[in-house]
C-alpha cells in the first residue's frame, strides 16, 4: 500500500508540474495576445493621422503609408485571431491537466483512507489479541 501511495504521490507530483507548465503557457499566450490588440490600436491611430498636402508627391506618400499601414493591421489581425485560438486550445489542456490532477488527488486520499483503516485494524486486532491474553492470565 505504501509503495502504491508513492507511487500516486509522484504522479501527483508530475501532474501538479504539468498544470503550473500549462499556466504559465497560458500566461504568455495571454500577453501575446494582449500585444496584437496594442498594435491593432496603435497601427489604427497612425492610419487616423493626417498632414497638410500640398503637392501631388506628399498624397500619394500619405496613400502609400496609409495603404502599408492598412496591411499591417490586417496582418496583426490575424495574428491575432491565430494566438487566440492558441489561447483557448492551451486553456482547454490547462482545464484538462487541472481535472486529471485532481483525480490523482482523490485518488490518492482515498487510498490514505485505505490504509488507515487497514491501520486501524491491524491496530484493533493486536489490542483484541492483547486483551485476550490478559483474560485468560486472569482466569488461570
Amino acid at each position: 500500500m505504501k509503495e502504491q501511495l508513492d507511487t500516486l504521490g509522484r504522479l501527483a507530483s508530475l501532474r501538479a508540474t504539468r498544470v503550473q507548465q500549462m499556466l504559465g503557457r497560458v500566461t504568455y499566450q495571454q500577453n501575446l495576445c494582449q500585444r496584437y490588440r496594442n498594435n491593432i490600436t496603435g497601427l489604427t491611430r497612425l492610419c487616423g493621422f493626417t498632414a497638410p498636402m500640398t503637392t501631388p508627391l506628399q498624397r500619394d506618400n500619405q496613400q502609400q503609408y496609409k495603404g502599408t499601414l492598412l496591411r499591417m493591421v490586417e496582418l496583426q489581425r490575424k495574428e491575432l485571431a491565430v494566438a487566440e485560438e492558441n489561447l483557448a486550445r492551451i486553456q482547454l489542456e490547462l482545464m484538462n491537466a487541472m481535472r486529471s490532477e485532481k483525480i490523482v488527488a482523490h485518488v490518492i486520499d482515498a487510498k490514505m483512507n485505505q490504509w488507515q483503516l487497514l491501520l486501524n485494524q491491524q491496530e484493533q486486532k493486536i489490542q483484541d489479541g492483547l486483551a485476550g491474553q490478559g483474560w485468560w492470565r486472569n482466569q488461570g
